[in-house]
Formats: C-alpha cells, sequence, structure tokens
C-alpha cells in the first residue's frame, strides 16, 4: 500500500536538514569529526614506511567492516573467518556459504565504492542498483540489482517503521537522491540522513542494510571523511537510532553515532603515524583496531 507519510518526510529532506544543523547535539558531534579530519589533513606528507602502516591499517579496516556489517544481518562468521574469505586461501569450516557469499560480496562493494568516489560520479539510481548487485551476493540472482516485484512488502525487523511500496520505490529514491543533492547542510548530516531515509525506503528484497552501509560510505568518503565501521554488536541500537529519525525526527542519536565512527578511523590513523614519528614500539602496526 502506499506510504504518502514517507513520501512526504523525503519531499522535506532539505529543510528537515536546515533546521535538524542547529540541534546543539547534532552540531557538537559535526565540529569533532572536522577538527579531527582537520587534523589528520594537516599531517606531513607520509614517507615509505607510514605509507606501509596506513596500507595495512586499511587491510584491517576492511575485514573489520566486513565482519560488522555481515554479523549486523545475522551472520555467525568471526572476523578470523572473514579474513580467511578475504585472503581468499583456505575458506573456515563449517561456515554456512551464504555467510562466505554475504562476505565476499560486501569486499567486492567496498572495492566498487572505492572506485565510485575515485570517479567523482554522482550517485543515482543504477549506480545504487549495481551496488547492491555486487553486495548482496547471497542473495538470488534474480533479486541481486532489483527493486522489490509488485506485492512483495518487507517488514523492518524490530522497527515499527513501514518501508515503501513497491511500485513507490524508483519514485521515493530518485526524490531522495534529489532532496539530498545540493543544499548547505553538513555533510555527515546529510549522509546520515540519507541513511535513514534509503533504510525506510527498503528498495531490495534483502541487501538493504549492507547496502545502505555502503551508499553512506560513499557519501562520507566523497566529502572527504574516512569510512567507517558501524560495530555489530550496536545493532539493536543501531536500528533504534535509524527508527528515531525515521519515526520521531530525532537526528541526533544516528547523526551522533556515525560522526563518532568517524572520529574514531580518523584518529586512530593519526595515531599510527604519529606513534612511527615518536618511536612508539609499535609503531607500524594497526593496534587495537580489532573489534
Amino acid at each position: 500500500m502506499p506510504n504518502p507519510s514517507l513520501t512526504r518526510r523525503i519531499n522535506a529532506f532539505p529543510d528537515t536538514l536546515s533546521r535538524f544543523m542547529s540541534d546543539p547535539a547534532v552540531s557538537e558531534s559535526l565540529a569533532r569529526a572536522d577538527e579531527s579530519k582537520r587534523r589528520l589533513a594537516c599531517l606531513p606528507p607520509l614517507d615509505g614506511v607510514e605509507q606501509s602502516a596506513i596500507d595495512e591499517y586499511h587491510r584491517d579496516w576492511l575485514a573489520r567492516y566486513v565482519y560488522n556489517s555481515n554479523a549486523i544481518e545475522g551472520s555467525t562468521l568471526s572476523l578470523k573467518d572473514t579474513e580467511l574469505v578475504l585472503e581468499g586461501g583456505f575458506l573456515p569450516a563449517r561456515a554456512p556459504a551464504r555467510y562466505i557469499f554475504a562476505a565476499r560480496g560486501v569486499a567486492d562493494g567496498m572495492a566498487y565504492v572505492k572506485r565510485f568516489v575515485d570517479r567523482k560520479h554522482p550517485l543515482d539510481i543504477d549506480i545504487i542498483r549495481r551496488l547492491h548487485e555486487i553486495t548482496a551476493l547471497d542473495v538470488q540472482p534474480a533479486l541481486r540489482g532489483e527493486f522489490r516485484p509488485y506485492g512483495y512488502i518487507v517488514h523492518i525487523r524490530g522497527a515499527a517503521v513501514k518501508t515503501a511500496d513497491p511500485l513507490e520505490i524508483r519514485d521515493d529514491l530518485e526524490a531522495l537522491l534529489a532532496a539530498a543533492d545540493g543544499g548547505d547542510a553538513h555533510p555527515i548530516l546529510r549522509a546520515a540522513g540519507f541513511h535513514a531515509m534509503f533504510e525506510n525506503i527498503h528498495p531490495f528484497a534483502d541487501g538493504n542494510g549492507r547496502t545502505g552501509r555502503q551508499i553512506l560510505n560513499i557519501m562520507l568518503m566523497q566529502a572527504g571523511y574516512e569510512p567507517i565501521v558501524i560495530k555489530h554488536d550496536t545493532g539493536r541500537i543501531y536500528v533504534e537510532q535509524l527508527e528515531q529519525w525515521q519515526a520521531y525526527d530525532n537526528p541526533a542519536p544516528l547523526t551522533c553515532m556515525i560522526a563518532n565512527c568517524v572520529v574514531r578511523e580518523q584518529d586512530r590513523i593519526g595515531e599510527i603515524v604519529s606513534d612511527i614519528r615518536r618511536g612508539h614500539p609499535m609503531a607500524g602496526h594497526a593496534r587495537g583496531v580489532r573489534e
């Protein structure tokens, strides 16, 4: 059935973001993320040792990202299992095949995200569908990259939020993309709001959460921030944060969580470089990042 409330929220998206900018909790968290970004940008050019350590950190980050994004959706692969899948070596024994495909899909999807960001191409419907096709590797082939068919109504587990009617998915997504394009809202707030509305639309039969987090990182990286990991053990809280925005017009929980994740990733990179320059005994290793 039609969801006029969701359509109205999407159409009001630019005005909503402008109004939320004055929220003290939101503005404070965004300021911390920007200060972290500024500190990272002020680092002198990296030498070979420092760049090698950052490359190691990024490899570790990808394993954490894949592990956590899939664990939020119920995957039972451990972080070590996920690393084995990404390394392409021995596959974890007794691991369900669908979780192995899911891990490979999220990793391939992130590789696509990085290429997309490098090309500086605007986000559009075709990119979203292609990203889902790559990321949701465990979903039936006929459903990958395709919006929910007519009659395929879904409910977000554990939330009281109504998703888009299948006949309205394309129009709602087009409206959301147009509403998110431009304006003077802070890019992290805009990315958080887009993520909340995308998950509310729930355009695909499965894989919406993983695809939505890929898009969230696209928007953060396009604005010059580091991509983030949303930890799986915050899964219930994360759903509640999405619902706070979707149902109650409360942006602070989701925006602050995303901004804090940005700060965490950016500060870790700065700490790795600083430790190398101070001769720290753990310098050159992505220490303290396994989650």
